[in-house]
């Protein structure tokens, strides 16, 4: 059959088809030409309505629309798809630890402060323990005013801020290493490893270990593609992350020698030589001018502030510099990157330290420095990027021990949370030990290693893929007990009734100021112990003015151990009752003294005094040699103040001439319920 015949019989054969299938056109029915003069559509009586079947087809077509377009998404990129699912996993796990978790001591004094404290330049750049941290603070003031003790609230802001770690994260290792399976590898471990934890689901930590994290993830992003494209715009862009680190934690400084050797580790091309290296360094010198400027104004401005707070530093002696740096290296940093801690030590009551049994440390010490060394042998290059991640482990480590060990002693060492932000470096250099930098065309030493490296490769799945999935379970573990510990925070129950007897107070009801009934605070943090400053965050504005000026009461309300504001009375040492047909002890040349029956012993005690006076006036109450200044009604009053002090009379004094005074009883003593 010619070419032309076979054309026309399947034109043809087109032809029948469409008219089969109803392409010829058919003369409308009765019903079809009424719905189309009126505007609708025909239906008959037991079809659904129009608009259900329209909603029912609109739903299912969304959904399929969804599901089509993940699916095709998956199918276009399933290195991006899978690293969403491990990011996503990620924050689940931690939301699951951040559902059992609590507020803990120090969130406490930042919310009280917060509260009591205009949003202004005094407040944002305070330095807190040595720590500048105007960002956290602001985060604090927003919650505090927005959602006061709302742990859903915080939760949520450490979720994101995690999210966008991890989203820095993934992008600066594509941009190092490429949208590849291998990738993966990295981002798994930073996603998994114990070692962020503590330090992002404790607020008072996380305030200023995530912007730190971010600002090394976006810093080291966009100075690797300055490094390699030579493009201003991003060494801008990597100053502002690196402001960003400035803004949460001094520490962020240690970027600066991380940056320095980062160049040398993304640049494969340049060769070992002093010459080459110093030309690569001459060609970022844009960048280190733009570096160098913003770390000499934030020095300067740190120590200025930190001139005009008066707080201790010591520094550690070299045993304790050495204990420290030791333990954290060996018990924690290695044992936790890859997958430890195998045990928890509770501290406090919301907070714990590594304590894995010796020989899990020595393993993970082992498989840790195994690892290093078989990348050095594979992998050309290698000793640039463990120098790179050893640079800003070494500065992290060193600021720590400056700052704290001299105060908290090396077992510091044990606390995750002082170098979470190492594992950024970490993953860096662990993804460069199995994977090229993008661009590097000789990665691995001799033939036999690159065969059995090279990307297509199934050599390197079949040991990766169980020894990864390993660190992963080991992590799931360390980060569940983790999470079963700070579940068993024993104040969360104080803290909420607290919070809402503060919304039911009457509004004659004056808060009496005594040290917090229950050790949620402690007395380490001096007035930020006392219920005036404890609950200011949960209080309205009027109140918390009340609270800070307030120094006598007449309708007190105490807090007690329960978390719960009752009526006030005081209960311990008391006047003897007066005289029969007397109104009490009468003022006498100015001052009225009342005896108790028992000798007060040195103490913070409320006194209690109930009096008649014929006019309104100002009178110093005694007890010992405490003393205070109080302001008396006309008629029959009552006031409460707290006096620390001894004694086994109550005097009344500095009446004016002219003034009388008549005490009905006196009581010295504890508040207890009325």
């Amino acid at each position: 059959m010619s070419a032309t015949k076979r054309r026309t019989k399947k034109r043809k054969g087109r032809g029948r088809k469409q008219g089969s299938s109803g392409g010829a056109k058919k003369t409308p029915g009765p019903q079809q030409r009424e719905a189309h003069r009126t505007g609708g559509t025909s239906q008959s009586p037991e079809s659904p309505p129009d608009d259900d079947r329209a909603a029912d087809t609109r739903g299912r077509s969304t959904v399929a629309t969804v599901v089509a377009t993940v699916w095709e998404h998956r199918r276009r990129d399933p290195v991006g798809s899978a690293a969403a699912v491990v990011i996503l996993l990620t924050l689940a796990l931690r939301v699951v630890v951040l559902d059992g978790a609590y507020f803990v001591t120090d969130d406490y004094m930042l919310f009280s402060r917060a509260a009591e404290a205009p949003f202004s330049l005094d407040y944002l750049f305070r330095v807190h323990t040595g720590h500048a941290e105007p960002l956290g603070f602001a985060v604090v003031w927003l919650l505090t005013h927005a959602a006061p003790w709302s742990w859903a609230a915080a939760s949520a802001v450490m979720v994101g801020g995690l999210l966008v770690v991890l989203l820095l994260s993934w992008r600066l290792l594509c941009e190092l290493f490429g949208r590849r399976g291998r990738t993966l590898v990295p981002l798994v471990l930073l996603c998994a490893t114990p070692l962020t934890v503590p330090g992002t689901t404790w607020l008072s930590a996380a305030i200023i270990t995530l912007p730190l994290m971010a600002s090394v993830a976006g810093t080291a992003l966009h100075h690797v593609r300055f490094v390699r494209h030579g493009r201003r715009k991003d060494v801008l862009a990597a100053a502002c992350w690196l402001v960003l680190g400035f803004l949460s934690f001094e520490k962020t400084l240690v970027a600066l020698p991380y940056l320095v050797a980062l160049t040398v580790a993304v640049s494969p091309a340049t060769g070992p030589s002093g010459g080459g290296l110093l030309r690569l360094l001459v060609r970022a010198r844009f960048a280190w001018v733009v570096y160098g400027l913003l770390a000499a104004v934030y020095t300067t401005a740190y120590l200025s502030a930190s001139s005009s707070v008066r707080e201790e530093t010591v520094l550690p002696t070299g045993v304790e510099g050495a204990r420290f740096l030791w333990t954290s290296v060996t018990r924690t940093l290695v044992p936790s990157f890859l997958g430890g801690p195998w045990g928890w030590a509770p501290v406090g009551y919301g907070n714990a330290l590594t304590q894995s049994p010796v020989a899990f440390d020595l393993v993970a010490v082992a498989i840790g420095v195994g690892f290093v060394l078989v990348s050095l042998i594979v992998r050309r290059r290698a000793a640039r990027h463990w120098l790179a991640a050893l640079v800003y482990v070494g500065g992290s480590l060193a600021a720590v021990s400056v700052g704290r060990v001299g105060l908290g002693g090396a077992d510091l060492g044990l606390e995750t949370r002082y170098v979470a932000d190492a594992a950024i470096p970490l993953v860096i250099a662990v993804g460069a030990a199995v994977t090229p930098l993008r661009g590097e065309w000789d990665p691995w030493r001799g033939s036999r290693w690159s065969h059995w490296m090279r990307t297509e490769s199934h050599g390197w799945v079949a040991l990766g893929v169980p020894m990864l999935a390993s660190v992963v379970v080991l992590a799931v573990h360390a980060t569940t007990t983790y999470g079963s510990i700070v579940a068993r925070n024993p104040y969360r129950g104080f803290v909420e009734q607290v919070h809402l007897s503060a919304r039911t107070l009457p509004p004659e009801a004056q808060i009496y100021d005594t040290p917090l009934p229950v050790d949620v605070v402690g007395p380490l943090f001096g007035e930020y112990d006392r219920v005036a400053r404890f609950v200011a965050p949960v209080v309205d504005a009027e109140r918390r003015a009340d609270l800070s000026r307030r120094t006598q009461w007449t309708y007190p309300y105490f807090l007690d151990s329960s978390g719960r504001f009752q009526p006030m009375r005081v209960e311990g040492a008391a006047s003897p009752p007066p005289t029969e047909g007397t109104c009490g002890w009468v003022s006498d040349d100015g001052a009225v003294t009342v005896p108790i029956s028992t000798d007060a012993y040195p103490w913070d005690w409320t006194v209690h005094v109930g009096y008649l006076a014929n006019r309104k006036t100002t009178a110093t109450v005694r007890l010992g040699d405490a003393s205070r200044v109080v302001d008396l009604s006309e008629g029959l009053g009552e006031f409460y103040v707290p006096l620390v002090g001894s004694g086994d009379e109550v005097v009344i004094e500095d009446l004016p001439p002219g003034v009388v005074v008549c005490v009905g009883g006196v009581q010295v003593g504890t508040p207890a319920t009325a």
